[in-house]
């Protein structure tokens, strides 16, 4: 039997998704790792996400799922999105798009 869990969420912006810590290659004192990713939903699929250059030149978005999703897998990364709307990223050429949540805590 699976049970299916509740979550207070707010919708995911970029803003509410970026690193506190973030490691860009031209940083002079970059931090020494990556702050933790944010809990979130993605279509449904509890995961965490980020926002963020990631140790690379440009931001990107990058999702790791507990569970499989039918377009993303289990992990996820593009430097090609934009939020349309707080909740709603659309990503790729082709007009791909998924709706995500983060997870607040109580």
């Amino acid at each position: 039997m699976t049970v299916k869990r509740e979550f207070r969420t707010v919708p995911a912006t970029e803003e509410n998704l970026s690193l506190e810590d973030d490691i860009h290659p031209f940083d002079e004192n970059p931090p020494k790792q990556l702050s933790p990713r944010h809990p979130v939903l993605v279509d449904g699929i509890k995961g965490v996400a980020c926002v963020g250059s990631l140790r690379g030149y440009s931001t990107r978005i990058n999702v790791e799922l507990e569970q499989e999703h039918p377009e993303l897998g289990k992990e996820f990364q593009t430097k090609y999105f934009i939020f349309t709307e707080p909740g709603s990223v659309n990503w790729g050429h082709y007009g791909q798009s998924f709706k995500i949540q983060r997870i607040v805590e109580d």
